[in-house]
């Protein structure tokens, strides 16, 4: 399954071209690689043997492991960002809009736990590092895009107005989450989204329930 970081061909040989290609190749592999043995196992000198480059291109291109993590995670929800984002400028019923994304996020892990793996790791990385605060700020700014269009739906719904980034994060860390577990505990992950839904849905259901016999038990 090709990776999600995905840069336009050169149309020429130029050197411009071959530079954006050694890139690319460096992208894929380290997304590749990284999903295999671990971000912070994984090492420079297996990237680029991966890619085919020399280790000094590597740096000519980013200027540490961590901050080609970093690039690799801007990469991710970048896609993720253009699958997503036309669903929210069609006005539509809210239960189809909050189950159109979250079928957007489950079949984009689902085709790519490659980037699954990466976001549930790199979140991990030093938060006092550059690298580490720029992927959480990163992540941060996506789950506020992502509330900002939920938020109609979800309030519509009833969903707490002050609560919309949570429901982006709940979005997002069941998709990335169960494509993350599923091949390290050797579960299949050709999952049917209806299977999914009905799990959300139990879920939910069995949430309600508890609440409402808790607030009987006050």
């Amino acid at each position: 399954m090709p990776p999600t970081v995905t840069v336009a061909p050169p149309a020429s040989d130029s050197r411009p071209g071959r530079r954006a290609a050694a890139r690319q190749r460096l992208l894929e592999a380290g997304l590749a690689l990284m999903a295999e043995k671990g971000v912070q196992a994984c090492k420079v000198e297996e990237i680029t043997a991966q890619a085919g480059v020399a280790k000094g291109t590597f740096f000519t291109h980013f200027a540490s492991k961590e901050s080609f993590v970093a690039q690799l995670v801007a990469s991710v929800l970048d896609d993720l960002s253009r699958r997503v984002r036309p669903l929210g400028l069609t006005p539509g019923e809210p239960e189809s809009l909050l189950g159109a994304v979250g079928s957007v996020y489950l079949r984009y892990f689902q085709l790519r736990p490659a980037a699954a793996a990466l976001l549930v790791q790199a979140v991990g990385l030093d938060p006092e590092g550059p690298a580490g605060a720029a992927i959480r700020a990163r992540l941060d700014g996506h789950l506020e895009a992502l509330a900002a269009m939920l938020a109609p739906a979800a309030a519509h719904l009833g969903w707490p107005a002050d609560h919309g980034r949570e429901l982006a994060l709940a979005l997002v860390a069941t998709a990335t989450g169960f494509f993350w577990y599923g091949p390290r505990l050797g579960l299949t992950q050709e999952v049917p989204l209806n299977l999914m839904d009905r799990l959300g849905r139990m879920l939910a259901r069995g949430l309600a329930a508890r609440e409402g016999g808790q607030a009987r038990g006050r």
